[in-house]
């Protein structure tokens, strides 16, 4: 009998990460997100930042995972922003995405952004974290480069979990 702890290298987990949030924005627990940041309420919004995050086998891109992130919130023109990103040394692999939809009577800019922790278990499953932000069409000039900042401050944070031998399935 060995005592198991969670997270460990079979199962690791989730990551742990860190995001810069503009001082006088809150925080908030948001039905299936990890956390969601808002702005103080301008012109009846507020602009947010979602992050989601979930274990994603290795066969799912991240550009799709980003597109089903605005799909899911009746999204149709969805474009690229920039090319996907490859890991380097200093940045995971990431993927952007931006639309603009209609929200409750206004048209609302989306950003999404996908990136994964290094945390792959020996099956290829890894932490997969979505970024989503949203401010309205009409601020976009302002407002998106808040979110964009808070986005790209996003750094996974997780250390290597602890190390347990595989073995293999008793039955």
């Amino acid at each position: 009998m060995q005592n198991v702890g969670w997270p460990n290298s079979i199962s690791p987990g989730i990551g742990a990460f860190r995001i810069d949030v503009p001082s006088d924005w809150s925080a908030i627990e948001p039905t299936g997100g990890l956390i969601a940041f808002l702005a103080p309420p301008r012109d009846e919004f507020r602009v947010n930042l979602v992050v989601f995050g979930e274990r994603v086998p290795a066969d799912k891109e991240l550009g799709e995972l980003a597109e089903e992130a605005l799909l899911g919130a009746g999204a149709t023109d969805i474009v690229a922003i920039g090319v996907d990103g490859a890991e380097t040394e200093d940045q995971l692999p990431s993927a952007a995405r931006r639309t603009d939809i209609m929200l409750e009577g206004r048209m609302v800019r989306q950003l999404a952004v996908t990136t994964e922790g290094p945390d792959r278990s020996p099956t290829g499953v890894r932490s997969v974290y979505a970024l989503v932000g949203s401010c309205l069409t009409e601020r976009a000039d302002v407002d998106e480069h808040v979110l964009t900042e808070m986005i790209s401050s996003f750094t996974v944070t997780a250390e290597e979990p602890s190390v347990m031998q595989a073995q293999p399935a008793q039955r």
